[in-house]
């Protein structure tokens, strides 16, 4: 992925390139002094945005400022009548910019790519399709627009953006202001050359974060990240979990819930000039900026809203709006990839290797068939390690009696060492955090009894799971499984978003990628030796489509395929097949299965 960076802005001494008489240069040189002595001029000088306030500067310098400014006139006048439902204008920041200098600085510095993403723009994702509006910007849970300044930090800025808001939402929406300078100087990260807002997000749950009165911003101007202070006391997050939305469907779906760190690609003249309305068009799909995702809404077309860190005095206020409902990866790519803090607590089944599920009743558990009731969902909170069943609000408690364990639910009690629970996603099962050798137990033999009993390894009785999450599955040589829209590969770690949604009730296994349809599922359709795998249209009726992870053996099994694994082929895993599942396994079937929803 492309980062963000600010850094100082170079202009190369040369003769004017203004082709005009004296008067022209001279209106043209009082249009200059009028922008500098603007809201936006002077907001430019003070961020680093312009080329500086020359009291008797060199001519040549004075001819480049003029040229660049002459320049934005002309390109302002082409974008207005080329994009008319948005308004583009002089009256911004980096009007003293060429559109050349404006790009180098919003994408001065790139990692190499490995060629994984070269055709991310051929495959479609669902459009936002939505009629209501969403604005988070007036919620009380957002921060007023802020400023990176001259340093390369907006991955920071939507990354505490979102944990803001995030904090405001668990907190009965009191707000706090924090540190994107405690992220900066102290997190991972390449400072003021650029960084990853899921990276800076993972960060903040693990060690908190300072507030901006504690650990003010310093980086304004300069281009390095200062040193790390220690002198402030991070504030611990409401949360361990992080999601990501992609395509536009996810990120409005999202954008329900909370706003969201979002990347975009903001280095065209649509993102230098831009004033007002809503941008159509004339910007690709790669990224170079990240801003954090407010809201979406209908005016002439559908829209999204963003907040940037380039100050009020760019945009609307601070704010831009692009249009929604165009597909793919978006417009300015923004439906590339949105993170965000997991605060709501996802909604589930504990399901069995039957189809059987556990309910609720008078705080008394059973299993049966599902029923759609809400004595059958669950929710688990990643701060605290309690199962919380949707029907009474109480909590799955495993309680000693006369010797012997018992489990029901009972009023939620964090300190409570009966609540606590951990999703073993890999071994399909709910084990005890308390008492390390219990797990949730349901016995066919007596009528689905619902108990908790030792753990055994690979016990059906034990093998009980959430009935959806998202995972990743990993080779031994650190390959993940993923698709390049038609075969099925296995691709080097951090090439690109990649993960699948695994259904734990029709055992489908959907992918869900920046590459391609979210409706389209891990399917087998030939069931020998070297049979073709590939992604097709997802049906839980299909039998093509039943995977499932052996623990004891970490290979993928199909299901309906009897004594077929899934298998990478050759090391590099470009084109996986089906194959006879080995015994001994061999390293071409060997996986590890990780949840992303609940890690261990």
């Amino acid at each position: 992925m492309k980062q963000c960076i600010l850094v100082n802005i170079i202009l190369a001494a040369a003769t004017s390139a203004l082709n005009s008489t004296d008067s022209d240069r001279e209106s043209l040189l009082q249009e200059l002094n009028a922008w500098r002595k603007s809201k936006a001029g002077v907001h430019a000088a003070a961020k680093g945005y312009r080329i500086p306030h020359f009291e008797s500067a060199d001519a040549n310098q004075l001819d480049a400022e003029l040229d660049a400014f002459a320049e934005t006139k002309r390109t302002v006048a082409e974008l207005n009548k080329k994009y008319p439902l948005a308004t583009f204008s002089t009256n911004n920041p980096f009007s003293a910019m060429t559109n050349e200098q404006f790009a180098n600085w919003i994408k001065a510095s790139q990692p190499p790519s490995d060629g994984t993403t070269k055709n991310i723009t051929e495959f479609a994702l669902l459009e936002s399709t939505s009629t209501d509006t969403v604005d988070w910007s007036t919620s009380g849970c957002v921060a007023p627009v802020k400023n990176q300044g001259i340093c390369g930090s907006c991955y920071a800025y939507a990354a505490v953006g979102a944990v803001e808001s995030a904090y405001c939402l668990v907190n009965n929406r009191k707000f706090t202001l924090f540190s994107e300078q405690n992220l900066l100087s102290c997190g991972p990260g390449g400072g003021c050359s650029g960084g990853f807002p899921d990276v800076g997000l993972n960060w903040i749950s693990a060690h908190g974060l300072c507030t901006s009165e504690s650990y003010p911003n310093t980086n304004e101007w300069s281009t390095e990240a200062h040193t790390c202070e220690k002198s402030c006391t991070p504030v611990k997050m409401p949360f361990t979990n992080l999601g990501s939305a992609v395509g536009e469907y996810e990120l409005e779906q999202t954008l329900k819930t909370q706003p969201v760190a979002v990347q975009i690609s903001a280095s065209s003249p649509v993102f230098k000039n831009y004033q007002s309305g809503i941008i159509t068009s004339g910007c690709d799909t790669g990224f170079d900026h990240a801003v954090l995702g407010v809201g979406y809404g209908t005016a002439e077309v559908p829209y999204f809203k963003m907040k940037n860190s380039w100050g009020q005095w760019w945009g609307e206020q601070g704010y831009v709006r692009l249009q929604r409902g165009v597909g793919g990866l978006g417009t300015c790519g923004l439906a590339r990839r949105a993170d965000y803090p997991i605060i709501s607590k996802t909604q589930f089944n504990l399901v069995n290797i039957n189809k059987i599920v556990i309910s609720e009743y008078y705080s008394n558990l059973y299993a049966d068939t599902a029923r759609g009731s809400v004595n059958e969902q669950w929710s688990y909170d990643t701060n605290t390690h309690q199962l919380i069943v949707n029907s009474n609000h109480e909590c799955l408690d495993a309680y000693l009696d006369n010797g012997t364990y018992h489990v029901h639910t009972y009023k939620c009690d964090a300190s409570n060492a009966n609540q606590l629970w951990t999703i073993d996603s890999t071994n399909h099962r709910i084990k005890h955090r308390s008492y390390s050798n219990l797990c949730l137990d349901v016995d066919p033999n007596q009528n689905n009894k619902v108990q908790v009993w030792q753990c055994y390894e690979n016990s059906p009785n034990q093998w009980i799971a959430v009935s959806e999450e998202r995972v990743k599955l990993w080779s031994f040589n650190d390959r993940f499984l993923s698709s390049n829209g038609e075969i099925i590969q296995f691709s080097s770690a951090g090439s690109f978003l990649f993960e699948w949604v695994v259904n734990n009730i029709d055992h489908t296994w959907r992918a869900r990628s920046n590459t391609g349809n979210p409706d389209l599922c891990l399917d087998a359709y030939e069931p020998w030796n070297g049979g073709s795998v590939h992604l097709w249209s997802c049906d839980s009726n299909n039998a093509n489509q039943k995977w499932l992870y052996d623990p004891s053996t970490q290979q993928l099994r199909h299901m309906t395929h009897k004594g077929f694994c899934l298998d990478m082929r050759s090391e590099d895993g470009s084109k996986a097949h089906l194959w006879t599942c080995n015994s001994p396994v061999n390293n071409l079937q060997k996986f590890r299965y990780v949840s992303i929803t609940y890690p261990m």
